[in-house]
């Protein structure tokens, strides 16, 4: 993915069929780094900026998501219990993604593809559920 610096651009990256937009930058998508016009973008009143794209509207709705379930999960673990809705079993493990504590019925192990310090390896992690989910999303280009 390319990088990209709006303050200096000046125009929208938003390609129609045609032609590239001409409007005005206001911002740039914290999910693609497109700058974006007041038409092809918002800066949200928490100060996120993000596209019209739909992979980056469905991304923010996901991190929205995302954010309700911990907080609910974190609550159960507060009780001592799983992390997933409705499962009465205590939590004996910690998800690798998102934290919060589960059963071994909700946790799974998997070999993700990481990048430290520069290099790409892969390393197994112990994740929930609901994280496991939101790879897929996350790994679109």
């Amino acid at each position: 993915m390319e990088i990209r610096e709006y303050r200096k651009a000046t125009r929208c990256d938003h390609r129609g069929r045609l032609r590239r937009c001409a409007g005005s930058l206001i911002g740039q998508c914290q999910y693609c780094a497109r700058g974006f016009c007041g038409r092809h973008g918002n800066i949200l009143e928490d100060g996120q900026e993000i596209c019209v794209e739909p992979r980056c509207e469905r991304l923010r709705d996901d991190v929205a998501a995302h954010l309700v379930f911990k907080t609910e999960a974190r609550v159960r673990n507060q009780e001592h219990r799983c992390g997933e809705d409705g499962c009465p079993q205590e939590h004996t493990m910690r998800c690798d993604r998102c934290g919060c504590r589960f059963c071994e019925d909700h946790l799974r192990q998997v070999i993700m593809t990481v990048t430290r310090g520069g290099e790409v390896q892969s390393e197994a992690a112990a994740i929930c559920d609901h994280c496991r989910a939101r790879l897929p999303l996350w790994a679109e280009e």
